[in-house]
């Protein structure tokens, strides 16, 4: 069926009665296939431009909430310290130089993510070195003692050794250890935690913040750790309090892996950035200890460990843990296979601990910003961005957009304050010209019957003619609200995140209790 609309009311009529109502108007010749054809093609444009227009923005929402969840990620190094003593070992030591009272220290890295604006994070019990066993707790100290003394030899000697030298002397000092000959002392954890734009290089390690464990479990259980850094505003994301993944349903993992962080092909400014992987969740598995696990054909391997999974959503449905190697001696990795902690025993941590787990502050404003971003209005997403850096100044990623957003403005790519999306205006172009035939027959029709008498006339009454009456209607003046093409009124500043307020004198957004603005040095009373 097709529709003839006004504005007040619709009629329904078949579209063989539409073509004769037409041509008894006048509407014959070249103007009615061309009227026909509009309304076809309005037809058609419509469903197309929606599908379109729906998957843009189901793109660009993706875009948004991987932004959101890669600016709360985190890189985590764990520095593990202590002094070994091996008694029956001394002579050796000395005959290369060292000392009886061998220094070593061992140096890992993970993922994480932050569950609270105030500065806690989750990641992996393993990340900071966290194990039942207590031989694979010291093992990366056991191998570094190995490593001192082989070096040490080397340069006294000027050998190398062969592998199966290398092989024995661990099997040696394994023996020692589990024997008790080898004494382990001073043993510490150091973990430091690079959020924001400090993570910029192993060498700026000074500038990471130090964390306090408030928790931890071992890898062989739920291996999960909740860290505390001191910090304000921090990008937080939030934790499902279930297990809500599905099987069959897309997860994104993202964390720090090794293989992109130490590549030597890649710039040092880009290396310590969040890689985002996507995958598709496999099930749920239990391991030996009776924990549940999920699994993933998600790919991540060594770094990506604590990070976050996250469904469509961004909500963290699941942290990663561990991989899957080949069985046979090689001990390869196999991709493909992976495990991760499920987010019910993440949420379990983060209410025992009283953890207000939600989305902060600083990621809604952020949120925001790309929204108007990607509507290109840059002047607006600036705003928002500056509030975020107010609030966050090491906020990753934030200073690239603003420099964007500015180019983009000097290229006058700014969209207006009203965006009109493409394809309507398409479909209101051919509904504009099928409208101007129609009415332009129209007046020519009325030309002609000017001469005819007033009963000619009155056969050629519409509402007349096809037994449908127009209703009258009493004029009413559009009240101020309703009036047509009425100019907006002043653009809404910002609005102000709690414990803040503007300098009275550069109109920039700084804290509350600021007795002078850090950016003009104006007093604040």
């Amino acid at each position: 069926m097709q529709k003839i609309a006004n504005p007040e009311y619709i009629i329904f009529l078949p579209p063989g009665e539409l073509v004769d109502i037409m041509t008894r108007i006048g509407c014959t010749g070249k103007i009615l296939p061309i009227m026909l054809a509009a309304i076809l093609v309005s037809g058609l444009l419509s469903p197309i431009a929606s599908i379109t227009t729906a998957q843009i923005q189901r793109d660009i929402n993706l875009t948004i909430m991987l932004e959101k969840v890669r600016s709360a990620v985190v890189l985590i190094v764990t520095i593990v310290k202590a002094a070994i003593i091996w008694e029956d070992f001394i002579p050796q030591l000395r005959e290369v130089g060292l000392d009886p009272v061998v220094e070593v220290s061992a140096t890992g890295f993970g993922s994480g993510f932050f569950v609270s604006s105030d500065g806690y994070i989750i990641t992996n019990g393993h990340v900071i070195n966290d194990f039942q066993s207590e031989l694979d707790k010291v093992r990366p100290l056991l191998l570094n003692f190995i490593e001192k003394y082989l070096e040490a030899r080397i340069k006294r000697t000027g050998q190398q050794p062969s592998q199966e030298e290398v092989r024995q002397l661990f099997m040696d000092i394994i023996r020692a250890y589990l024997t008790n000959k080898l004494k382990i002392q001073d043993y510490t954890v150091d973990v430091r935690v690079g959020a924001g734009r400090v993570v910029s290089g192993f060498a700026n390690i000074g500038k990471f913040y130090t964390a306090r464990i408030a928790y931890s479990s071992p890898f062989e259980k739920e291996d999960l750790a909740l860290l505390k850094i001191e910090i304000k505003n921090a990008p937080s994301i939030r934790v499902a309090q279930e297990n809500i993944a599905r099987v069959g349903e897309r997860v994104w993992a993202l964390g720090y892996p090794g293989v992109v962080t130490f590549h030597q092909l890649l710039s040092e400014e880009t290396l310590l950035e969040p890689t985002i992987t996507e995958g598709t969740v496999s099930g749920y598995r239990t391991k030996t200890a009776g924990v549940s696990v999920l699994q993933s054909d998600v790919t991540v391997t060594h770094g990506n460990s604590g990070g976050p999974v996250v469904n469509s959503n961004g909500i963290v449905v699941a942290v990663t843990s561990f991989g899957s190697a080949d069985p046979s001696e090689s001990g390869r990795e196999v991709p493909g296979f992976n495990f991760f902690v499920p987010a019910s025993y993440v949420y379990d941590i983060i209410r025992r601990f009283s953890v207000n787990n939600v989305e902060s502050e600083t990621i809604k404003f952020y949120e925001e910003g790309l929204r108007l971003f990607y509507q290109k209005q840059y002047r607006a997403a600036i705003e928002r961005f500056q509030i975020v850096k107010n609030l966050y100044p090491g906020f990753p990623f934030i200073d690239d957009y603003i420099t964007d957003a500015q180019k983009a403005i000097l290229r006058g790519e700014e969209a207006p304050q009203f965006p009109i999306d493409t394809t309507m205006i398409a479909i209101i172009a051919v509904g504009a010209a099928a409208g101007g035939g129609a009415g332009y027959m129209f007046l020519r029709r009325r030309k002609e019957v000017v001469g005819r008498t007033k009963e000619q006339q009155g056969q050629w009454q519409y509402g007349q003619q096809w037994g449908y009456q127009q209703p009258q209607q009493p004029q009413q003046q559009p009240s101020p609200a309703q009036t047509p093409w009425q100019s907006p009124g002043p653009q809404q500043p910002p609005r102000l995140p709690p414990g803040y307020k503007f300098c009275i004198n550069c109109g920039k957004i700084i804290p509350e209790d600021s007795a002078k603005c850090p950016y003009c040095n104006a007093d604040q009373q």
